[in-house]
């Protein structure tokens, strides 16, 4: 490597240390050199002046002084020569090398006195002593900050060493470059990943390092990099490629960090081959495709099965055409499908269960002739086939809907007449202590459709009787105005969680706190999708454990 490529890092800063992260060098590498740039140069370039044994020097300098200051010069006081001596202490590398020096420092002024004295000395030796007292002050003032220095130098020391670690031995490509994009430095790591050597990349241009087809474009956003820097990664968001010496091109991430010299600005790209993570995703890839084909040969599958359930039960076909037709026209096959299975599974066998059992006690009670056990599960048996018979309409009202060939009949309807209706025959569900208190404001006529407003209404009180517990009060309030029908339905229940609200009328969807108690999660759906046929529209207000309150505002329309 030419001197012009390997220059001394202390030359970017032009302050003797790099302003990077506290970290005081850089290592730059070629085949005949190792060169390690570092602050404390100037010392060691003194040490190498000076020769091979500094100390000895030191030593003899100290020598010197004494003879000078005990014998040879009389009329003038040398102490504070000694604080030169001590100052030298810095081409020392211990500490207590500087502290034996101040001991031996002090020594020699105060027995430069003594000698001084003995040879006939006019002063007393106190005063003597006294007058000597400021230089060793001074003496041990420059001992200490000469250790101070050398602490100081040792930690730099340290951090140089592990900073050349780092750089030297990092796995990733480590590069600097100037603002001009030339690199200036790189880590051996680059070398290994590039292909090149350190003095084939020091003094060239960054986008030798980037594909042809990309390096203009480089340009220009290394241009915008320069005008605002600031650490980041480099092109997020998009697949980064780089150039090795060979011509292959190899994904990459990089991370850009900008830092300010002496010198002018420079930029550290940290470089990771991102090859086999994007062998991975490609591989990933492959896999998701497959398991797509999968999916479709799963749904292929699952389609003729349905033609066999068709062919077995209308009910069935219709809720299974309904499915089909919507997995057909949204992308949301594959959820839709599995909740619908694994819903009507569960509601299907948890009431032929209760069926099952209770036929087989009813056996049982009838050789006993217990017939008040036997009125009980045949009443289960009632109650078991009432929710299979709900499940069943829900399904149908859902096909139906989805097929849009539901229709409003909107006739003069009398509401409170139709709400007294449905108080009685829901009034078997009502739980021990249950009270249902309607009150109704307005004339008594509105524009309806019956049938899908009877459905909104024995969901809506059903899912107040079932979700409230008992020795409660289900308030109902009614009005008609010119403008709408209000429709308001108050319960005293668990109430609906704050992030389970924004989902109560997807389909098949059921708060997390009812989990075990039995529904389909198609209720609240199709009850506002009848609401809207209506031209009205659904809310509610709802507190965990405090309990909900449904609204329906339906707007009145001419007679169909």
């Amino acid at each position: 490597m030419t001197a012009a490529k390997v220059q001394d890092f202390t030359s970017l800063t032009g302050t003797g240390r790099p302003q990077l992260s506290n970290t005081p060098y850089f290592y730059a590498r070629s085949k005949q050199e190792h060169v390690l740039v570092s602050s404390n140069q100037p010392i060691m370039s003194l040490k190498t002046t000076l020769g091979p044994s500094p100390t000895l020097l030191i030593w003899l300098f100290t020598a010197s002084i004494f003879v000078l200051d005990a014998w040879l010069v009389e009329e003038s006081n040398l102490s504070f020569i000694y604080l030169l001596v001590i100052m030298l202490g810095l081409l020392f590398r211990e500490r207590n090398d500087v502290v034996l020096l101040g001991v031996i420092a002090t020594t020699l002024t105060i027995g430069a006195v003594i000698i001084r004295y003995q040879n006939g000395s006019e002063a007393p030796l106190d005063q003597l002593l006294f007058a000597r007292a400021l230089s060793i002050a001074g003496i041990w003032t420059g001992a200490y900050l000469v250790i101070t220095i050398l602490t100081m130098r040792r930690d730099e020391t340290e951090q140089e060493e592990q900073f050349h670690a780092l750089f030297r031995f990092a796995t990733n490509g480590i590069l600097v470059t100037n603002h001009r994009g030339e690199i200036v430095r790189v880590n051996p790591a680059t070398e290994q990943l590039f292909g090149y050597n350190a003095e084939e990349l020091i003094g060239e241009a960054v986008e030798i390092l980037i594909p042809n087809r990309l390096s203009r474009s480089h340009t220009r956003h290394r241009n915008d990099y320069h005008a605002s820097p600031h650490p980041r990664a480099m092109g997020a968001g998009y697949d980064l490629y780089a150039l090795r010496k060979d011509g292959t091109e190899f994904p990459v991430e990089v991370s850009l960090s900008p830092f300010h010299t002496g010198k002018g600005e420079f930029v550290m790209a940290f470089v990771v081959d991102n090859t086999i993570r994007k062998e991975h995703e490609q591989r990933i890839v492959r896999q998701n495709q497959k398991l797509e084909q999968l999916a479709v040969a799963l749904q292929n599958l699952n389609e003729g099965l349905e033609e066999k359930v068709r062919d077995r039960t209308h009910a069935l076909e219709q809720a299974k055409n309904d499915l089909a037709a919507a997995l057909a026209a949204e992308r949301e096959v594959g959820e839709l499908k599995s909740r619908f299975v694994s819903m009507a599974s569960h509601e299907f066998r948890t009431p032929l269960s209760t069926v099952l059992s209770s036929a087989a006690l009813i056996m049982t009670y009838a050789d006993r002739q217990d017939f008040e056990q036997i009125k009980k599960h045949g009443l289960r048996i009632k109650t078991a086939v009432n929710n299979l018979n709900t499940i069943l309409t829900e399904f149908l009202s859902l096909g139906k809907l989805e097929e849009d060939k539901t229709e409003p009949n909107l006739r003069e309807t009398d509401l409170p007449e139709m709400i007294e209706e449905v108080i009685s025959e829901i009034r078997g569900l009502f739980r021990p202590g249950q009270v249902l208190d309607y009150q109704h404001e307005g004339p008594a006529i509105a524009m309806l459709d019956p049938a899908l407003f009877k459905h909104v209404l024995l969901n809506l009180f059903s899912n107040a009787i079932k979700y409230s517990p008992e020795n409660t009060t289900i308030r109902v309030r009614t009005t008609i105005t010119q403008t709408e029908v209000l429709l308001q339905v108050i319960d005293q229940g668990m109430g609906i969680p704050k992030a389970d609200q924004r989902h109560l009328f997807s389909r098949f969807f059921r708060a997390t706190n009812v989990t075990n108690v039995q529904g389909t999660g198609l209720g609240l759906y199709i009850v506002k999708r009848y609401v809207e046929l209506m031209n009205g529209e659904i809310g509610f207000v709802s507190t965990e454990e405090q309990g909900s309150e449904f609204w329906v505002k339906i707007s009145p329309q001419q007679e169909k």
